[in-house]
């Protein structure tokens, strides 16, 4: 097998099967870090000149001059090579990336993480880490015509989805940045309400921009009588359209309009030809993220099934300044209390 470094178009190996987030390691990814001067990388391993893998990871700043690099649902490996193969192909990237770091300035970096797909990729040399991305996350497949999908759904769901109708509520698909407006409107107040923390209106406007030159998303939008009070972000890749951000005014709540607009958003999806609807992280079930229940009982209305990855594993590079690392790291979580 043959490992390359290279900033190549890999993204027709990545659509090949479903992977949940693997927009993430795509072309039009890396075409956002760049937005945002975020140095990355592409490890791709090839057998017989056939891509088997591909990992897109990238640098992330930390204070007195230190850092790590991260892949973000990454790598993708090909699920139809041997479990040794697939054991190599990991060990030839985590070696690349090790190379990597010897080379920018004087190993800066204290630790590589990465977000596995499956256990038979565990390696005894990794350490599992806190997630960055959802391990856990609920899809609906759309193999199946609306009257199935409406069944399969809570009997308060469907209720809700025809209030919202009936109610007035209209939803739209826009590829306009002049609607970004309400989406940093409304997302501001699901923030505060939630109290939560979310990026800034810089790093929305960028990932918009990326999709939309990229022909790989679109915003939801529904509305009331000309008000937007729901909005949602829309990623097309491969298989998938996946609803990555959401935004709603609870001041409407009567009206139901969430329900509708992922209603629309499910249609939109099978209209275009995609297999799955990715409604992204759920709280898992070992209760670790309690604060997620609201949202996690309102996908699964919708009907569907779970998909769970290993989740993050970190590669120590120095042990001494990781256990520094992750102590700022729990410090500044207890400070968010």
């Amino acid at each position: 097998m043959e490992l390359v470094i290279d900033n190549n178009n890999y993204d027709d190996f990545l659509k090949t099967r479903f992977v949940s987030g693997n927009f993430l390691q795509s072309s039009f990814w890396q075409d956002f870090l760049n937005q945002q001067s975020i140095r990355s990388w592409r490890a791709t391993v090839l057998d017989n000149e056939q891509v088997v893998a591909t990992c897109l990871f990238y640098e992330n700043k930390l204070p007195l001059d230190r850092s790590y690099l991260y892949a973000s649902k990454g790598p993708v490996i090909s699920a139809v090579i041997s479990e040794d193969k697939r054991i190599e192909v990991l060990e030839l990237i985590l070696s690349k990336a090790r190379d990597i770091t010897v080379a920018t300035r004087k190993q800066e970096e204290i630790f590589f993480k990465l977000e596995l797909e499956t256990s038979d990729l565990f390696l005894d040399s990794l350490t599992k880490s806190r997630d960055v991305q959802p391990c856990d996350t609920w899809v609906l497949d759309l193999n199946k015509d609306v009257k199935m999908l409406l069944g399969d759904m809570h009997a308060k769901t469907r209720y809700n989805i025809a209030l919202a109708t009936k109610k007035g509520v209209k939803v739209r698909f826009s590829r306009e940045a002049e609607d970004l407006k309400h989406f940093f409107r409304l997302n501001k107040k699901t923030a505060s309400r939630n109290q939560i923390t979310t990026h800034s209106e810089e790093y929305y406007q960028k990932l918009f921009k990326v999709l939309i030159d990229n022909d790989a998303g679109e915003l939801a939008v529904a509305e009331i009588d000309g008000t937007v009070v729901a909005i949602n972000i829309l990623v097309n890749f491969g298989k998938a359209t996946t609803y990555l951000h959401g935004a709603s005014d609870y001041g409407f709540r009567k009206y139901m309009a969430p329900q509708l607009l992922q209603w629309g958003s499910i249609k939109r999806a099978m209209d275009i030809g995609k297999e799955i609807y990715d409604f992204w992280g759920i709280a898992p079930e070992d209760g670790s993220k309690a604060k997620w229940g609201g949202f996690t009982r309102f996908k699964k209305s919708f009907g569907g099934r779970a998909v769970t990855s290993l989740g993050a594993h970190d590669l120590i590079y120095n042990t001494s300044w990781y256990k520094l690392y992750n102590l700022s790291s729990k410090l500044k979580r207890l400070l968010k209390k």
